[in-house]
């Protein structure tokens, strides 16, 4: 504009209107800069307040959202004994057996910042060197200890699985948190044994795998990047093929590891673990020690929910129509030499013609489980209002039935004294764990006499683990009737 103003006037008034005009315009400009900056930097605050208020409500509602589905362990962590920068000392917390050292084999624990010593095959736990030790625990015949065993680590602080044939004592040590050759892993992990789950699913799926989800439940922590360290090489077995496949990946997104074979693949003395949790491994059919699981239905319910929901299916299903399921017992690995059946129905084809003429409008169906993979047995079992059903490991698959579906358990006669039952009584073998599936009706068929069982093999004696059920009609009919009438609208 000063330049257009300069071309049309020649003359010295012209120039001097130019030069004011120029210094006026110079003014203008700076003052609208300087307003336009105010202006922008205030607007610029305003939307970046805007900006931080909505990211804080978007973080906000993603936590809730988050929390909602996840379970955390939040703990106090205030610093006041001016510790050195990466100082780490090791820590544990546990549940159960918390005044009794000798009660190892059920108490449950969680270990902190503890390391695996590839060199002398042991974990250790870092005590801060300190003038005065402090007591780890509070044993009340003992009094306050300060060592996790009481023997030279004969015998263990928690057990790495079922029935305490496999103790786990840390080694303290009196020294610092490795701070060169070590590796450390910040995700959950779990070390554990199996015992009975090669050979049994009852024994694996609902003790041994179920435990570590049990585990984590009453230790109130979940990470679904838990890494399941089996302490020794898992065995190749059609069952073991069948946690892989179906089981595992409920309780973690990653594959079960071998320990040794993972303890190997990292190129440092120490293997360090933010978080190990070990122990907790529940007896849940031991006939000895378990007459009842008071308390542990919501455990239950939850592993049993959480398997479903792997397995692509809604753990809430209700079928719209009646199936009735029979098993056919047909094959066990307990099987001895010579036997013509193990806990099974005796007379089952009559079993089933009998349903099929009694109830027509009812579609019917005789299955052998281990027949059909894992999966489909959920999808079965999801769609069944009525599973009729010989004892033993065969009925372990009763939880996964719908919400109000009933279950017909065929008992044993007592001829051995087990328990809690005494000779001649109708005892019922999964009872303990059974009669804690709460969504679930149980209705057993009771054994009356030597007429109602048959035995497997010529010399069998023991009515529980020799003999299998002759199925008396009227009294099916009985309990099929009472399930349809509690099942009706």
């Amino acid at each position: 504009m000063v330049e257009v103003l300069v071309k049309k006037e020649s003359n010295d008034k012209s120039r001097f209107y130019c030069k004011k005009t120029f210094h006026f315009v110079i003014i203008s400009a700076t003052m609208g800069a300087i307003m336009f900056s105010l202006i922008f930097s205030n607007s610029l605050k305003s939307n970046l307040l805007f900006l931080q208020n909505s990211n804080i409500l978007n973080v906000n509602r993603a936590t809730l959202s988050f929390a909602k589905k996840n379970i955390f362990s939040n703990q106090i962590a205030i610093s006041y004994l001016r510790r050195q920068k990466h100082q780490y000392s090791s820590k544990f917390h546990c549940t159960g057996a918390g005044n009794d050292i000798n009660e190892w084999e059920y108490r449950l624990c969680i270990f902190k910042n503890t390391c695996y010593n590839k060199d002398t095959g042991r974990f250790e736990y870092f005590r801060l060197a300190q003038s005065k030790p402090k007591p780890i625990f509070y044993d009340s015949a003992k009094g306050m200890l300060y060592q996790f065993s009481t023997n030279n680590n004969k015998t263990g602080f928690v057990s790495l699985s079922m029935g305490g044939g496999t103790p786990f004592t840390p080694v303290i040590v009196d020294i610092t948190y490795p701070t060169k050759h070590f590796t450390r892993l910040h995700q959950l992990h779990s070390l554990f044994k199996t015992r009975f789950a090669p050979v049994n699913i009852g024994h694996g799926l609902w003790e041994e795998f179920g435990s570590i989800s049990y585990s984590m439940e009453r230790m109130n922590i979940a990470d679904r990047k838990l890494v399941i360290m089996h302490l020794n090489k898992t065995a190749n077995t059609t069952l073991f093929r069948t946690y892989y496949q179906y089981v595992i990946g409920a309780l973690t997104d990653n594959p079960m590891v071998e320990f040794e074979a993972y303890m190997k693949s990292f190129n440092t003395k120490y293997v360090c673990f933010d978080n190990l949790l070990v122990g907790g491994h529940m007896i849940i059919f031991e006939i000895i020690q378990i007459k009842e699981n008071h308390g542990r239905e919501a455990l239950f319910y939850n592993w049993r929910s959480k398997i479903i929901k792997y397995n692509g299916f809604d753990p809430n299903f209700i079928p719209k129509k009646h199936h009735i399921i029979i098993t056919n017992k047909s094959h066990s690995v307990n099987m001895r030499s010579g036997s013509k059946r193990h806990r099974a129905i005796v007379n089952l084809k009559e079993v089933e013609t009998f349903i099929r003429t009694t109830y027509p409008n009812i579609s019917t169906e005789v299955i052998e489980w281990h027949t059909i993979p894992f999966d489909k047995q959920i999808e079965k079992l999801l769609h069944t209002t009525i599973l009729i059903t010989s004892c033993g490991g065969v009925s372990l698959t009763l939880p996964m039935l719908p919400h109000g579906a009933h279950a017909i358990v065929m008992d044993y006669y007592v001829t051995d004294p087990l328990q809690g039952f005494n000779m001649g009584e109708s005892g019922t073998m999964d009872g303990a764990f059974l009669n804690h599936i709460s969504h679930v009706r149980k209705q057993y068929y009771q054994i009356y006499g030597r007429k109602e069982y048959e035995f497997d093999y010529a010399r069998g004696g023991d009515a529980r683990n020799q003999a299998s059920i002759i199925v008396n009609m009227a009294r099916l009919k009985l309990l099929i009737d009472k399930a349809l009438e509690e099942m009706e609208l």
